[in-house]
């Protein structure tokens, strides 16, 4: 598999460490989804091994896929082919009980993968204003002057453009991965699972809003303190507090659900 997919992976793997997409969580993708699979080492033992023909359909598609992919420059589509042919190889090896019971580590490999071009510039975009719009909306809230012209604040003495980097996207891939992981090992019922998900984009977006409001501020008493490491800081701390904030969500949601549990007298 690796050697049939050497140049797909190895462009992958590049992807990983250009500051213009955003995926440098990509390179703890496939430790986790290993290390997840290594929990589940015995109750693995326990699946009985039924190699399966639909694997064989699961590789053809793939190959082809790659192929096509490769030859259109369709990154993403050759990308996810591997993920295609890593299931059917599972499937012709083990069979399709052993593909049910890695489906969670099978998906989290998807995160590894950076979203199709033309919807990552969308959802920056889409990102970049809503920031833009939280930030006005919480320095004006908090008694500062701020007017803002698209991704551009204006503050008194100081000029904050909500730039690609800052729009959220970094955080929010950040802590959708942050979040797989925490349900994996902390987290029980699905629904559960699924709703800490969901919920952990809005908290992703609201934290990166919080960083803009705190730049915002600090540039009113330190302009020094909008550029360099400190900017850079106040993106880690973001990022943090978005975590922080999905672990007190998993939190409350158990809270919630003990206070209406009927009592035994």
């Amino acid at each position: 598999m690796v050697l049939a997919f050497w140049r797909i992976l190895a462009g992958m793997y590049g992807s990983w460490f250009d500051e213009n997409a955003f995926m440098e969580h990509g390179i703890l993708v496939v430790p986790a989804a290993a290390y997840m699979t290594w929990t589940m080492r015995e109750r693995l033992r326990l699946i009985p091994s039924k190699p399966s023909a639909w694997g064989i359909l699961l590789l053809v598609w793939g190959a082809i896929q790659a192929l096509l992919g490769t030859a259109a420059h369709w990154v993403f589509v050759s990308r996810l082919a591997f993920l295609i042919s890593l299931t059917g190889f599972i499937a012709v090896g083990w069979g399709l009980p052993m593909l049910r019971a890695l489906t969670y580590p099978l998906c989290t490999l998807l995160l590894m993968i950076a979203p199709p071009t033309f919807l990552f510039e969308r959802l920056t975009l889409s990102l970049q204003l809503l920031a833009s719009r939280l930030g006005e909306t919480f320095l004006d809230i908090l008694g500062y002057s701020v007017l803002r012209d698209g991704n551009i604040l204006e503050l008194v003495g100081m000029r904050l453009s909500v730039e690609e980097a800052c729009s959220g996207i970094r955080s929010l891939m950040a802590i959708i991965f942050l979040c797989t992981l925490y349900n994996f090992f902390f987290v029980e019922a699905r629904r559960v699972r699924t709703l800490i998900l969901l919920l952990s984009i809005p908290i992703a977006i609201l934290a990166n809003a919080g960083r803009i409001v705190a730049t915002g501020i600090a540039s009113q008493s330190n302009p020094a303190l909008v550029t360099g490491t400190p900017h850079e800081v106040f993106g880690y701390i973001s990022v943090a507090m978005a975590a922080i904030g999905c672990m007190l969500l998993h939190i409350g949601i158990l809270y919630f659900e003990k206070l209406r549990r009927p009592r035994v007298s």
